[in-house]
Parts: C-alpha cells; structure tokens; sequence
C-alpha cells in the first residue's frame, strides 16, 4: 500500500467529534490605557491551568516582519528605592483587590493600515478573553508599539512602570526583541506573537505559530504512514529556508532519507518550471516504467512550502513533466490553510498540519455576535495569550514568584487555537491535527493531541 492509499484510509475510517460547548453572556468592566470602549462578551474558555479542562483550537496565522531597526543592547537598571516605589495602575474601582496587570502591546499607529487593523481586532478579542475570565482581578492595559522596535521598548518600559506582571505582544519580531530587552532587567515576562523563532529566549516566549513545529508534524505522520524517501520543492526563501532546514531535520531524527531537494528564486511559474523537471526527472520516464514495471521510487511524498498562486502553480508541474510522480503523496505547511488550496485539482489528497477549527469557528461566531465583525487572523493569540497571562499574574505575590515556572509547566495550555506549552528557551510547542484535502474540503486524518501525554 502506498503512503498516499494508507492516507486516504485513514481519512475515510476517521469519524470526526466536535466538542459540545456552551457559551453564555457575561458582564464585566475593564480599564484600558488606550482609547477604547469596552462591552460584555460570551463566555467561551481559554486555556486553562494545567489540570483543567479547557476547548479548541485554531488555524495558523502567519502575520509576521522583520524591522530595519534594532533595539539597544542593554537597558537601564532601576535602583532598588525606585523598584521599591513602583506599586502600579491601580483604578479606584479595584482599591482592595489583589490586582492583577496585564500588559498588551500592540502597533495602534503603525505606518501599515493592515498591522492597524491587526491591532485593533486583538485589541478586541483580549477584551473578549477578559470578560470570559469572569474575574474582577484582571487590569487589562493596551498599550501602543506602533509597529517599531523603539516604540516596543517605550512601550514595555511604560508597561513596567504601570506595574504590569506580564507583557502580551508585540506582533513584529523586531518589536517582540526590543521590548523583550527592555523587560528583561524586571524579569517581567513578554508573551509575543512573532513567527520568528529568533527573538525567544531570554524572557521572551513566542505564542504563536512556527512552519517548523508544521513540518515536524506533518514529517513524522508521513514516516508513520509508511514513507522513508522523501523530496522538497519549494523556494530559496527565509520562509523556504526555515521550512527546509526543519524538513532535513526531522527526516533525519526519522531515520529516512533525503531523495532531492529542488529550490527556485520568486513565485513566478517559469522560476519552477526547471527545478520541478530535474525532481520528476529522478523518476523514470512512463516509456521506462512499461518496460521495467518494477521499479524502485526514488521518493515516497514530496513537500510544497507555498501558498496562494504560488502554490496553484506549482503543485501540477511535477505530474505535467512525469506521470510516474502521480502516485507520491504531496505535503504542505500552513501555508495551505486557505479555500483557494482545497479547490486546486493538482492539491487533492495533499495534506498539512494545522490547528484544529472546530474552536477556532466558535470562537469567530462569539467574536462576530460581540463586535459585528470577524476577526483577524492574529485575534485569536491575543485571546488566548490574555488568558495565559492571566494564570501565569496569578504566581506573583509578596514572597514567591512563580511566574517562569507557571509559564513552561510541562502540562501546558488548552485554548482557542488548541494545545501549547513553552520550552524553557521561550519557543512553543504545538499540539497539530493532520489534513487531507478530499473533495475539495480539509477532512481530519488525524486529530490533535488534547493533552501534553506524547504529544511532542
């Protein structure tokens, strides 16, 4: 039986269940630093400390850049009577409660009316998550990185001044660095959202979603179905890069081999044109096959890190120049995640890993019955991010502090976008389904983890 028959098997025998989930209105009352108005939200749980039953999952996100700009290396450190003055915004509204604060930053004014919008809609789903919490203790406090490093480190700084106990956000790996840095001699912990797996560490932990933790996923249930040959085309990309060199990895942890690997400078067909030839090439012509039936596949499945009409071109080229490739399974990243991809004819019978949806849809009906509107595609990390936050804020008191050891809890987090916990290095670790594009739907193959029990 071929990878791509044992595939369709397991589509065909999977049933899927969706969780029953109960959402009810909640009222509650936020402050904000920035100039918004706040309502009451549905209730729908976030990720919940381990031990606790929480809901699902998501889809990737993959809103994420680089900046020109580099934050300073070291920042000042206050001196211990000016640590000693910093108590915190507390509104009259919460005299006597055991407050606790939480940061959000976010590029309000950036230059790019798309990371404006970005920044807005999370704004509004953090609210969404507070709400939910049902918890008079949460200080919710937005803040604006304006989508440059220097407005994150001002930012974080004012964060840390206001007493935040940890900082969400940014969105941009520059900005996720610089107020990473400007945190750091506080030990105040940022949760960011940058894809870029660079700027974890040191105090940083990303929330977000790495093509690496994708490929590592979407690689081993290949090798599990059977394959130990595998082949990439894609492009000579930072994207493309990323995805390869987590690919070579992971094929080699799997003991497998690396049959050919074929990579192309833009997102024009006539780029592919040649490197897709010279991969179908390894296959022997069908003129060849007739004579020699028995021949050995140089590969088992193939993996296309492209989305869009980049990956509309790309995924007929290898059957257009050779026959024989017809029978290898192709692979995606997150990437694929989008209606146009499960339409595409040369796609049928692909397969990605991604976060579960069945969350993630209730999630955006709340969204859209609370705010008149659907959410971005990054909302959903500020949702859950806020609701992270909220239980690691719990480990701060007047003799310990527990925020690090609550944060990388092996047990990790259960929430809209589905399964995570921290390394001790800041990156996440996520709990992925496998999907398999069969009539021109994504159908569950193979179900995310609900628990950290084997799951990485």
């Amino acid at each position: 039986m071929s990878v791509y028959e044992h595939v369709t098997t397991k589509a065909r025998d999977f049933i899927w269940k969706s969780w029953q989930m109960i959402t009810a209105f909640i009222l509650g009352g936020i402050l904000l630093s920035a100039c918004t108005t706040t309502q009451p939200g549905p209730h729908y749980p976030g990720p919940q400390n381990p031990g606790s039953q929480g809901q699902a999952p998501g889809q990737r996100p993959d809103v994420d850049a680089s900046e020109p700009q580099e934050p300073d290396d070291e920042d000042p450190e206050l001196e211990p009577e000016q640590e000693d003055e910093i108590i915190g915004l507390s509104p009259a509204f919460m005299a006597g409660k055991d407050i606790r604060r939480i940061a959000i930053l976010l590029p309000f004014s950036a230059r790019s009316s798309v990371l404006r919008s970005e920044a807005a809609s999370m704004l509004q789903a953090a609210e969404m998550s507070v709400f939910d919490k049902d918890d008079d203790n949460i200080l919710l406090i937005a803040l604006d990185s304006k989508g440059t490093p220097e407005g994150a480190k001002i930012a974080a700084h004012t964060a840390i001044d206001q007493g935040a106990d940890v900082i969400i956000g940014p969105v941009l790996a520059g900005s996720v660095k610089a107020a990473g840095t400007a945190a750091r001699q506080s030990g105040v912990p940022v949760i960011g959202f940058s894809t870029d797996t660079s700027v974890s560490g040191g105090g940083v932990y990303l929330l977000s979603f790495p093509p690496e933790a994708e490929v590592r996923r979407i690689t081993k249930f290949a090798t599990e179905a059977g394959a130990s040959k595998f082949a990439f085309l894609g492009p000579n990309s930072t994207y493309g890069r990323r995805v390869l060199n987590a690919y070579q990895s992971e094929v080699r942890r799997m003991d497998g081999v690396m049959a050919g690997v074929e990579t192309y400078a833009g997102k024009d067909i006539t780029v592919m044109q040649e490197p897709a030839a010279r991969l179908a090439g390894l296959f022997p012509s069908p003129e060849e096959t007739a004579e020699n039936p028995e021949f050995e596949d140089p590969y088992h499945v193939v993996l296309l890190p492209e989305g869009g009409t980049a990956l509309r071109s790309l995924a007929p080229l290898l059957t257009f120049y050779n026959e024989n490739t017809r029978h290898v399974q192709i692979m995606g990243t997150g990437l694929w995640n989008r209606d146009e991809a499960a339409k595409e004819p040369a796609l049928a019978g692909g397969i990605f890993a991604g976060p579960d949806l069945d969350g993630k849809n209730i999630f955006n009906a709340n969204f859209d019955a609370l705010y008149g509107d659907e959410p971005s595609r990054l909302a959903s990390l500020a949702y859950d991010g806020l609701s992270i936050a909220a239980f690691v804020a719990a480990g701060v008191d007047n003799e310990n502090d527990d925020r690090i050891e609550r944060l990388i809890d092996p047990a990790g987090f259960f929430g809209v976008d589905g399964l995570v916990r921290f390394t001790p290095f800041g990156m996440p670790e996520r709990g992925l389904a496998v999907y398999q594009i069969k009539g021109g739907q994504f159908v569950v193959i193979d179900p995310a983890p609900k628990s950290t029990d084997g799951a990485f």
